[in-house]
């Protein structure tokens, strides 16, 4: 960590560890022996704005040059075990999506071997006399006062990870089904105001999870989770049962207002 760096800063403290745990998860899958650092230096400042720099080096198998274009593409798989179903490769993707939002810029080095290094750099907002406050909390006192409770199936333990602790911090209780047949069981004996479907899993998918939840009776709001577009699944996930659609990365406030207006029609 570069001294330099101010105490505090402001920006989207959830987002930022996303990026890094899915860049840090993913050195540490394709690094068996070796070491993987992380490293943050002071790039540049403004008036009020602080550019970091954050680079995630390994010392893996690395990434062959013809695929290093394409790493940051939705769906690029690389050197995929069979049984590694969390490489399917959609975590660079919206790694990139994150720190566009952030609009900051990202790239990628890696030699065959030798190992990756993944740098991202991001402005966040400072000020000399700023103090240590939670800025990952919506402003929206109606949200707050709902305390509802969701089911979140997501087999990835990231996005559980992140997901849980963004509802957490907006006093929702979030229960986590790795699966869609844990979520069938949870549903047996607890009653949710709302469920978030990751549409891409093992075993079971989103959609079937959700015809098979519809079937029962059970009437609950389904809000899917997807890296796709909404214009490429919102056909089949609305003909399966589910109410609406949210894209990942998602934007907080939009996914808190989403669960509340659907829940709100229980």
């Amino acid at each position: 960590m570069d001294s330099k760096i101010p105490q505090f800063v402001l920006g989207d403290s959830i987002r930022l560890s996303q990026i890094i745990i899915n860049l840090v998860s993913n050195s540490l899958k394709f690094t068996t022996d070796g070491t993987v650092t992380i490293t943050a230096k002071l790039e540049s400042q403004e008036a009020h704005l602080v550019y970091i720099c954050f680079t995630i080096s390994d010392t893996g198998v690395g990434i062959p040059l013809e695929y290093q274009d394409k790493i940051f593409e939705k769906f690029v798989q690389i050197n995929r075990k069979e049984d590694d179903y969390q490489g399917t490769g959609i975590g660079l993707s919206i790694v990139k999506n994150l720190v566009t939002l952030f609009k900051g810029t990202i790239s990628l080095q890696s030699e065959e071997n030798i190992g990756t290094s993944v740098e991202f750099t991001i402005p966040l907002a400072y000020e000399k006399d700023i103090q240590e406050k939670p800025i990952n909390k919506t402003d929206n006192p109606l949200l707050d006062e709902f305390g509802l409770k969701v089911l979140l199936v997501e087999d990835n333990k990231i996005n559980q990870m992140v997901t849980k602790k963004l509802l957490e911090n907006n006093n929702y209780t979030c229960e986590i089904a790795d699966d869609g047949f844990m979520a069938l069981e949870l549903l047996k004996n607890t009653t949710y105001d709302a469920i978030l479907m990751d549409i891409n899993m093992p075993k079971i998918n989103g959609y079937e999870t959700t015809k098979l939840i519809r079937e029962q009776g059970i009437e609950i709001p389904i809000i899917a989770l997807t890296a796709f577009e909404r214009e490429e699944v919102y056909d089949t996930a609305i003909a399966s049962g589910i109410d609406d659609i949210i894209a990942k990365p998602f934007d907080t406030r939009k996914l808190l207002q989403m669960i509340q207006k659907y829940s709100s029609k229980i």
